[in-house]
């Protein structure tokens, strides 16, 4: 039970009190759902996973919303590209450098649900010294 004050025994200052504090806090409430939602975005959006093998690198791509024909894949010896346009509505822009050489003939990459994911082998290192005969 609330005590109520000495100048208001009906408790009407006590009644527009709590409806003032409704009303403030409805309107909170309105320009809460007024904005936009904020859309969640995952970690791995804008990165690109890459998994050194044994004999071949592979790079992994989440690119929900383009489609296998809107992907372009540039594969140097020691550098890969990726960038995806749907329309304008997504973007996907991915770059990395890395330091096993690769051969970029032997690429083969896969686009399922959304995911990319892109193969390539490495070129065995050969030492590059030489054997010095001594005289």
């Amino acid at each position: 039970m609330t005590r109520r004050r000495k100048n208001d025994p009906l408790g009407i200052e006590e009644l527009l009190d709590t409806w003032i504090e409704m009303m403030s806090i409805a309107s909170n409430m309105e320009q809460n759902i007024a904005r936009k939602p904020t859309v969640a975005r995952p970690k791995h959006e804008g990165t690109m996973s890459y998994e050194d093998r044994d004999k071949d690198i592979v790079f992994t791509i989440d690119m929900p919303g383009v489609a296998k024909k809107d992907i372009d894949i540039n594969i140097e010896e020691h550098s890969i590209t990726v960038k995806a346009e749907n329309g304008g509505k997504r973007k996907y822009n991915y770059s990395r450098k890395f330091k096993p050489a690769v051969d970029p003939n032997s690429a083969k990459a896969t686009f399922t649900n959304g995911v990319l994911d892109i193969t390539v082998t490495k070129l065995e290192s050969k030492p590059t010294g030489r054997k010095v005969a001594i005289k």
